[in-house]
């Protein structure tokens, strides 16, 4: 699957507009009108897109406020990162690969700090602030699957200059690259995930990522930020995920959105919208099991007939405990919940068999 992509950010264009590379056009766009960006600032812009049959744009005012809060002036690369369908992180760097808003802790909080470099000679240099104090020996390069240990060491390039490089090396940088052919002068980008240990994703020379890795979503803040009226009426954009590390939004199969709000949990039910009810039969199950991080929670499934109204569509319903399952999850009502089916399981009880749904909730 494709993931990531890297490319230059127009000065003369934005923020009225931003043309993406035509690698974007091959293996990311499905022709949505808008797509969901998650900035630095941990906020959402729901941007529209406009396809003129040459090339693809990023506009209006959504876009322009992204601009605006997220793009600093000295920013001129790009790195859009796929989170879900439809979803991107987007980060950007200066000439030097210093990422837009700095790596001082109070300014990146809960968010992953990254710097773009190219692959140097006798070693890698990363910009001075990327690892800030950090005087450890050794650290761990995550990439493709690998995980391999490396020297660092800080480094004085300039001996009129106090200030300090990060440079990686030793037998198992040297390994490294050359098991992932990366060659001198390649675009890499490094995630520093905490704790001495660092993500490495390479580039094509077109901007696109090589190789895939595990991406976990951005944690955006509360509260949101104003939908715009183009996506007013789409579920997925009331919807921001509390469920730190779930990795589970690569695409948007066997999902339906509800919200959990005052009647839903005085009431103690939650209808399942019915276009997703006849092709996933739901009518089948007679229990769920709701999985939100650590929680298991377990709930009925319920078929509701009005037999005055023989030609009315049946609903289903999932009953329980819904207050108690919001405040388990720290959900704030109202909540804007997705569910992806992830399995079902069969169990007997009593002699009958009952289908289980067992469904991701965030």
């Amino acid at each position: 699957m494709d993931q990531q992509f890297l490319f230059r950010l127009d000065l003369e264009t934005n923020p009225a507009y931003q043309t993406l590379p035509r690698v974007f056009n091959e293996h990311f766009y499905n022709g949505e009108k808008y797509i969901f960006i998650h900035g630095n600032n941990r906020k959402r812009y729901i941007c529209l897109v406009k396809d003129d049959g040459n090339s693809i744009q990023l506009h209006g005012d959504e876009w322009a406020k992204f601009v605006e809060d997220n793009v600093p002036a000295h920013i001129r690369t790009l790195h859009f990162v796929k989170e879900a369908e439809s979803t991107f992180y987007v980060t950007g760097y200066n000439n030097v690969g210093i990422e837009g808003p700095g790596y001082e802790k109070r300014v990146v909080g809960n968010r992953v700090a990254r710097c773009l470099v190219r692959r140097t000679v006798e070693g890698q240099i990363l910009p001075g602030d990327f690892l800030q104090d950090i005087w450890k020996d050794t650290f761990k390069i995550y990439a493709n699957g690998m995980r391999v240990k490396v020297k660092h060491e800080r480094v004085q390039l300039d001996a009129n200059s106090v200030e300090r490089s990060n440079r990686l090396f030793g037998s198992g940088w040297d390994k490294l690259m050359e098991d992932l052919e990366i060659d001198v002068g390649q675009l890499m980008v490094f995630t520093n995930m905490g704790d001495y240990k660092l993500n490495l994703a390479s580039f094509f020379t077109n901007g696109r990522y090589i190789y895939e890795e595990n991406i976990l979503p951005t944690m955006l803040r509360l509260p949101a930020r104003e939908i715009p009226p183009y996506a007013i009426k789409e579920k997925r954009s009331k919807h921001i995920c509390s469920w730190k590390g779930h990795d589970n939004h690569d695409n948007e199969n066997n999902v339906f959105y509800a919200e959990l709000n005052g009647p839903v949990s005085d009431c103690y039910q939650l209808t399942i919208p019915s276009n997703y009810c006849e092709p996933h039969m739901m009518h089948t199950y007679g229990k769920a099991l709701l999985m939100h991080d650590n929680e298991r929670f377990p709930v009925n499934v319920k078929m509701i007939t009005d037999n005055s109204q023989p030609g009315r569509i049946n609903h289903v319903k999932i009953t329980g405990n819904w207050r108690k399952f919001g405040n388990m999850c720290g959900f704030k009502q109202p909540k804007m919940m997705r569910f992806k089916l992830i399995n079902t399981t069969v169990e007997v009880i009593e002699g009958k068999e009952i289908r289980i749904a067992r469904f991701h909730v965030c």
